[in-house]
């Protein structure tokens, strides 16, 4: 009976401490200063060589043989 109890509490200790940290990285997450959602990404890649052979539009000749 004492194992189970120990265990028990074991587990309720484990239960608490998972809530708590996750209830504090929430509230650090949600910090009103987060640029999160005022992103604009900008990509700006530079010009392929001009040998490289642009893919072309149809069917493929093996589709999904890398499955």
């Amino acid at each position: 009976m004492t194992k189970l109890l120990s265990t028990l509490l074991l587990v309720a200790a484990a239960a608490a401490g998972a809530i708590a940290a996750n209830l504090a990285l929430l509230g650090y997450g949600t910090s009103s200063n987060d640029p999160v959602g005022k992103l604009r990404p900008v990509a700006h890649f530079p010009a392929a060589p001009p040998d490289v052979v642009r893919p072309t539009t149809g069917p493929l000749e093996r589709e999904g043989s890398d499955d």
